[in-house]
């Protein structure tokens, strides 16, 4: 009878537990399986075994949060993204705030755009997006959510705040709900110093204003400006100028260095403008990529597209000891028949051969492809995932000429960015980066005083044999 009283009672306790499972939203339920538990209190008040690995939450947590950019990505007109968005999206879009991650991002975006906008001179339009850059703002992103959690409730540890992340899918509305044991609801209102918090936790680059637009301006506009986003889901340049206005009524005051950051550096102006030449050149030949594998899409499939933006791109090798290089990106593009006009972009994998001529052909493309974007780790082939690109393959990929295919397991090293990456130089703001520019100015000052040789001679051809070092 004891016996039978045991079963029951283990019978319910699992029939409680797969219903409880059963409300975890289904975008949670996709990471949980990854997740173990974190160390909680027992009946007895005696702390369960942790088996949870911080490191693969955060890695699940930037796969929900990629998405999330490549959604808002895919959302922007094509010639403001390239020229008046890129630095407001890539250095200050991050997806913490009050509404939905996608939302925020976009919101974020446009409104620094607006706030503190690049000269024309300074721009540089051009249809790429680095992984490398969409990576970094995705960790940073991360990094703002956790302290924005934190600080909403301080008995948080970094732990508990990733776990509550991970269970709203990123989402702070209801990562505050789920810490506090409530049903998902609005955010409450947060006082400036959380947001200020949160900016700085993830390097944006004005925290202050950020906190001021998310406390005090975003809250007066939020509903007209959700609005327009849940209508439309192809944003236009009309509707950028509207939330543009919308979001800053009047213009900030803006403290620039004094005096000027280029009187002050100059050879690190001179490393900045070689570095942007130079991508220049590099960006415009995995366009060229991008439309020759359009083309040769549209030859097998009759099925025609215009480029929006490649947002990963990566070089490989045929084999160690080959010169022979192949390459293999992602890209969005548009469809061009006009019927599809309020579609969202179709996002491609493609892989090419170096080109045969000065310019990449339909010939040198080896595979052009249809791929979704994954909703927690990002597949790739050996070369990929040994040389850190972060670019999305078509699920029955065995022939690459990257190699082996693998799928990564939420576990895997949790890659640094580098220093200084391409997007610093791509959006480079002369006025306000004063990190990259004191950044380089001492490094160049470090090499030169490393090499005696250089420092009473040939000032520009130190600054070109430095160049040469970076690039």
């Amino acid at each position: 009878m004891r016996n039978r009283r045991r079963r029951r009672r283990r019978a319910k306790e699992e029939a409680e537990a797969r219903a409880k499972a059963e409300e975890v939203p289904d975008a949670c339920r996709i990471l949980l399986p990854k997740l173990s538990r974190l160390s909680i209190k027992g009946e007895e008040g005696k702390p369960r075994s942790r088996i949870l690995d911080a490191r693969a939450l955060r890695r699940s947590l930037q796969g929900q949060i990629r998405v999330y950019f490549l959604d808002a990505i895919s959302r922007l007109p094509t010639a403001d993204l390239n020229t008046t968005l890129a630095r407001g999206l890539l250095i200050a879009g991050h997806c913490y705030g009050s509404l939905h991650p996608v939302h925020n991002i976009l919101l974020n975006s446009i409104w620094y755009s607006a706030a503190f906008p690049l000269r024309p001179g300074d721009r540089i339009d051009v249809n790429v997006i680095n992984d490398t850059a969409i990576s970094r703002i995705v960790r940073r992103s991360l990094d703002g959510l956790v302290s924005f959690l934190r600080h909403h409730c301080p008995g948080l540890s970094d732990d508990d705040a990733l776990w509550h992340l991970s269970l709203s899918g990123a989402d702070l509305r209801a990562a505050v709900a789920s810490a506090r044991g409530a049903a998902p609801s609005l955010l409450p209102p947060a006082e400036p110093e959380a947001f200020q918090a949160a900016a700085r936790a993830a390097r944006h680059p004005k925290p202050a204003a950020l906190a001021l637009f998310a406390s005090s301006v975003l809250p007066s506009v939020e509903r007209d400006a959700v609005s327009l986003l849940n209508n439309k889901r192809r944003l236009s340049s009309a509707d950028i100028l509207r939330l543009s206005t919308m979001l800053l009524p009047s213009p900030l005051p803006d403290e620039l260095p004094h005096p000027p950051l280029r009187e002050r550096c100059m050879e690190a102006f001179q490393i900045i403008a070689r570095r942007r030449n130079n991508l220049i050149r590099w960006y415009r030949r995995w366009v060229e990529m991008a439309d020759a594998a359009l083309c040769k899409y549209a030859q097998q499939t009759a099925a025609h597209y215009q480029l929006h933006i490649i947002y990963g791109l990566g070089t490989l090798q045929d084999d160690a000891c080959s010169r022979h290089q192949s390459y293999h990106i992602n890209f969005m593009a548009w469809p061009k028949d006009p019927s599809s006009a309020r579609d969202a972009p179709v996002f491609f994998f493609a892989e090419a051969r170096g080109p045969s001529g000065s310019v990449f052909c339909e010939e040198d493309i080896t595979l052009c492809c249809i791929v979704q974007p994954s909703p927690s780790e990002v597949d790739c082939c050996h070369t990929c995932l040994t040389k850190h690109y972060i670019i999305d393959h078509p699920d029955d990929s065995e022939n690459f000429g990257g190699g082996q295919y693998f799928k990564m397991d939420g576990i895997s090293k949790d890659w640094e960015c580098p220093v200084a990456l391409d997007v610093d130089y791509r959006c480079f703001d002369p006025d306000r980066d004063v990190d990259l520019v004191e950044y380089l100015d001492q490094d160049y000052a470090d090499y030169i005083s490393s090499s005696a040789w250089h420092s009473p001679h040939k000032k520009e051809g130190s600054v070109l044999g430095y160049c040469s070092g970076i690039m």
